[in-house]
């Protein structure tokens, strides 16, 4: 034997020796959470089944094997599948300070996201500065602070919903994206076609498609990343490039258009970006690293394209399919405004049946079936179960939402659970706890979220009946194929409830700019 091949052989045999005994001193001696017995090398790459969406996978072995924390290995990779609320609350939210990680995703690598995106970026210091940033910007208190902006482009919406009501889907996305777009850049935003908007809708959906575990391959095989991209298969670098340079133009687009304003001293504005480049300016020491402004407008503004938008086309598709919902939402909204004005924030508080209906949108839409994933940092047992760091911790919202002990007739849309003697009830598990993430990850913008939901959805109510149309039946049938699910392409009848109801919306909103 040559020496150098004694050499790669000795080197190869004490890597395989470092590797045994860490895995056998690795804590513990316990076993892994209940799950599918894997292949070698393989795992359970082939108990999930393509086409079939992740949760109701998950959902269905958590059910085969009895366990609320499931276990799936993935070629090297272990998946931790949490299905419960005690369990997600005693690891992902007492524990935080070691599930606030994410896995490292090669596609979202190659598409550029780990400059910005606040969702999937690790837990370091971009992670906490620009987390710290949003705080000050979005908590419970300063999220009032843009109540203006929720109250005209709530009103913004309410004139299109009358001209084409057949267009609802199109309105929607529009005034929750120039919301957006004036909070965090000042930008007017006049069209659906804006080049921005439409760059931050394409970066988004791109994102979701990717973040879905397992949807490429190179995710489960990182080394594949380095395949040039002329080799067979290698698809995913065309389709990382298209993406990566949609979100380049709608991270980088908007904030350079507001350095421009401030350089040219055109006047300044009350949008995130203006203050946080402002105070950058003046005074260095009190200032923010560009890169973390960067990292907090672009999540801002593009998180917002499609969350908010896919709960409010929850809501048109409920409300068509049930009628007496509509009917008595409006009875409430009547009693509390006397047809005389438009629902404002005050009112919510006097509006426990609408607070229902929005909890309800969120469980039964349940538009984040198994959220965004996190990774354990560090080794840990949990009900005699271990837990290996750099496992992927999955919090299966779809089962929680769908479990029939907390939620009787889960797939049935019935408001009236969350209530008791007219009164919100506090006994029963809300979902608005972990629709937008939970532990350190939970999503910074939902309040900001939670107030342009009610104000939105209050509106419509107040002014318009919506429906089925009468011309062929309407489902509920939602597009799952990404990390988000929202429904999918469907026709309503959206109509004025009456003529003092066409009155009130024109008296209104007639300074809103449309």
């Amino acid at each position: 034997m040559s020496d150098g091949t004694l050499y790669i052989a000795s080197f190869c045999g004490a890597i395989s020796v470092a590797l045994i005994w860490k895995w056998r001193c690795r804590g513990p001696k316990l076993l892994f959470p209940p799950g599918p017995k894997g292949l070698p090398l393989l795992g359970n790459v082939l108990d999930l089944p393509k086409g079939v969406p992740m949760w109701r996978t998950f959902t269905s072995m958590s059910q085969k094997y009895d366990t609320e924390i499931l276990h799936v290995r993935v070629l090297t990779t272990d998946m931790i599948i949490l299905s419960n609320y005690e369990v997600v609350s005693d690891l992902v939210e007492k524990r935080s300070s070691i599930y606030s990680d994410r896995p490292r995703a090669p596609m979202l690598d190659l598409m550029g996201h780990y400059s910005w995106n606040i969702g999937v970026i690790g837990y370091g210091n971009l992670w906490k500065n620009s987390r710290r940033l949003l705080h000050e910007f979005l908590n419970v208190r300063a999220a009032t602070n843009f109540d203006d902006y929720q109250r005209k482009h709530a009103q913004r919406l309410l004139p299109l919903l009358v001209e084409s009501p057949e267009n609802f889907s199109d309105h929607i996305e529009f005034t929750l994206a120039a919301l957006t777009m004036e909070m965090t850049y000042g930008l007017n935003v006049t069209s659906n076609e804006d080049r921005f908007l439409r760059a931050a809708v394409e970066a988004v959906r791109s994102t979701l498609r990717v973040m879905v575990p397992g949807a490429f391959l190179v995710d489960v095989i990182p080394i594949l990343k380095y395949v040039p991209g002329w080799f067979p298969g290698a698809g995913f670098k065309t389709f990382a490039r298209v993406a990566r340079g949609k979100s380049d133009l709608a991270v980088d687009g908007p904030l350079k258009h507001v350095k421009e304003l401030i350089k040219s001293d055109s006047g300044g504005n009350a949008s995130i970006a203006w203050k946080c480049l402002d105070r950058t300016l003046e005074s260095a020491n009190q200032g923010f690293d560009e890169n973390v402004i960067r990292a907090v407008t672009a999540t801002m503004y593009m998180a917002a394209v499609e969350t908010t938008v896919s709960v409010l086309h929850t809501f048109f598709l409920t409300m068509a399919l049930n009628p007496h919902v509509v009917r008595k939402a409006q009875e409430e909204l009547d009693s509390v405004l006397g047809g005389e004005r438009l629902p404002d924030f005050s009112d919510q508080e006097n509006l426990p049946y609408i607070s229902a209906v929005i909890k309800e949108l969120f469980r039964w839409g349940c538009p984040f079936p198994i959220g965004v994933p996190k990774r354990v940092m560090e080794d840990d047992a949990y009900n005699g179960y271990f837990i290996p760091a750099g496992a992927i911790i999955v919090e299966n919202v779809w089962k929680m939402f769908r479990d029939e002990s907390v939620y009787p007739e889960p797939e049935t849309f019935d408001p009236e659970r969350f209530l008791k003697d007219g009164k919100l009830d506090p006994s029963i598990k809300d979902p608005e706890q972990k629709i937008f993430g939970t532990g350190r990850r939970i999503c910074p913008g939902r309040f900001f979220a939670m107030r342009a939901i009610f104000l939105n959805v209050t509106s419509v109510l107040t002014l318009f009946d919506i429906g089925a149309p009468k011309s062929e039946k309407l489902e509920a049938i939602f597009n799952e194929e990404r990390l988000m699910r929202i429904p999918s392409p469907f026709k309503c009848t959206i109509r004025p409830r009456s003529e003092a109801s066409l009155k009130l919306m024109r008296s209104v909103c007639t300074a809103a700019d449309r």
